[in-house]
C-alpha cells in the first residue's frame, strides 16, 4: 500500500512544472491511477525498490494530452492507489493548468493576475473578433470592465462600463468575446447621428488587463490558433504573402502511348511578417508550435466551423542589434486534400476595371 508521498507540489500547478513523483510503499509493487473528475484516464503498475520507494514520471504529459483532446485549459485530477484501502486510501487531489511552456511563476498566482495569453496589448482589425479567456476561483470578483477610446465626429472621447459578477464554482473558465464592431455599436447608442472611429479598447477583470489597438488594414492573413494555455487566440499577420503551386505527376506507357497518372497539386503560402517586437515574437512562437490552427472566417458560427490549416515550415529571427528587426517567416497550407479556389464572382467585369487583389485567402 502507498504510505506516503515524498514529493511536494502545489494544489494548482502548471502541467509543464509537474514534478517526477517519489512515493513510499510497504509492498513490492503498486497499481496507481490518474483520475480526471470521475473517470480513470491512466493506470500503471510500478515496482518498489529495496527502500520501498516508487517513482512515477512524465505525468504532466498525460494530463496535457487529456486536456488537448477535451479542449480544456485546466482540469481537476486525483492520483489514487488501486485497489483503495477502505480504512485509509491514498489520494492526492490537485488542479493542473495547461502549459506547453515552462513558467517561473506559480500557476495559482499567474491565473489570478493574467488572462490566458502572454500579451498585454494586441492589434485587431475592425472586421475581426478575438477570445479573451481567464480562470477564476470561488468567491472571486469577476466583474468585466470595458474602456474604449474613440473619435465622435473628430472629437476624442472615452467610455467605460462593466458587467458585474462573482465566481460561484470552485474553479472555472470564462471566455470574453471582443469585437471592434460590437464596441462601435455600443458607442453609437450613446452618440447617435455621429461618425464613430474606434481607436482602442481595454478589457480587465481584477488585475487582469489587455488592450487592443484597432487598425484599418485590409490585407491581413487572419488565423485562430491554440496558444500555450490550450485556448484559441487570434493572430492577424501583417506582411508579404507569396502563393506557391507545385504540380506533380508520374507517366506510364500504355499501348505505346505515354499518359499521366497519380496527379497531385499542392498549394502553399509563404508569409514574411513585418517587423515584430520581442514580446510579440515569443507569442508568435506559440502560433508556429500550435497543434491546431484555423483560418479566420467572419461568416462562420464558431471557430470549430473554420477551415484548418497546417504550418509546414517556419523560422524566427530576432536580434538585439540596433540595425536589424525581428521577423518571422513561415509557410502554411490548407489541411484539405483538394486544392481550394476562391468563391466565383459571376458578375461580368471588364478586365481593365477589376481591382488588384493582393491578399491570398
Amino acid at each position: 500500500m502507498i504510505v506516503g508521498l515524498n514529493t511536494w507540489f502545489s494544489d494548482i500547478i502548471f502541467t509543464s512544472a509537474f514534478p517526477d513523483l517519489e512515493l513510499v510503499s510497504d509492498q513490492n509493487w503498486e497499481r496507481l491511477e490518474l483520475w480526471a473528475g470521475e473517470r480513470s484516464i491512466f493506470s500503471v503498475y510500478l515496482c518498489a525498490n529495496e527502500n520501498g520507494l516508487i517513482y512515477l514520471t512524465d505525468l504532466g504529459q498525460i494530463m496535457e494530452q487529456y486536456m488537448i483532446e477535451n479542449r480544456l485549459p485546466f482540469a481537476s485530477f486525483s492520483l489514487r492507489e488501486s485497489p483503495e484501502r477502505p480504512e485509509d486510501p491514498f489520494r492526492r487531489d490537485f488542479v493542473a493548468v495547461f502549459s506547453s511552456y515552462f513558467w517561473d511563476d506559480y500557476a495559482e498566482s499567474f491565473i489570478a493576475q493574467n488572462f490566458l495569453t502572454t500579451l498585454s496589448a494586441k492589434q485587431i482589425s475592425s472586421s475581426a473578433y478575438d477570445m479573451v479567456a481567464f480562470i477564476s476561483k470561488k468567491g472571486e470578483n469577476i466583474t468585466v470592465r470595458h474602456h474604449v477610446v474613440f473619435y465622435a465626429d473628430g472629437i476624442l472621447g472615452t467610455m467605460d462600463w462593466e458587467n458585474e459578477g462573482t465566481e460561484e464554482k470552485d474553479i472555472a473558465q470564462h471566455d470574453i468575446n471582443v469585437s471592434a464592431m460590437n464596441y462601435e455599436a455600443e458607442i453609437q447608442e450613446s452618440y447617435p447621428d455621429k461618425e464613430i472611429k474606434l481607436l482602442s479598447f481595454s478589457v480587465s477583470v481584477g488585475p487582469r488587463n489587455i488592450t487592443y489597438y484597432v487598425i484599418d488594414r485590409k490585407n491581413l492573413t487572419q488565423m485562430f490558433f491554440i496558444n500555450a494555455f490550450n485556448v484559441f487566440e487570434l493572430f492577424e499577420i501583417q506582411g508579404v504573402t507569396t502563393a506557391k503551386t507545385t504540380v506533380e505527376r508520374d507517366t506510364a506507357v500504355i499501348n505505346r502511348r505515354e499518359t499521366f497518372y497519380d496527379r497531385t497539386i499542392e498549394k502553399k503560402y509563404e508569409v514574411q511578417t513585418s517587423a515584430l517586437s520581442s514580446p510579440v515574437k515569443d507569442w508568435v512562437e506559440q502560433f508556429l508550435f500550435s497543434p491546431l490552427v484555423k483560418m479566420f472566417d467572419p461568416d462562420a458560427d464558431s471557430i470549430d466551423e473554420m477551415t484548418e490549416v497546417l504550418i509546414t515550415e517556419s523560422a524566427c529571427e530576432i536580434s538585439n542589434s540596433n540595425t536589424e528587426l525581428g521577423k518571422v517567416k513561415f509557410t502554411w497550407k490548407y489541411a484539405d486534400v483538394y486544392p481550394r479556389l476562391n468563391s466565383i464572382d459571376r458578375e461580368t467585369k471588364s478586365p481593365f476595371s477589376q481591382q488588384f487583389e493582393f491578399q491570398f485567402k
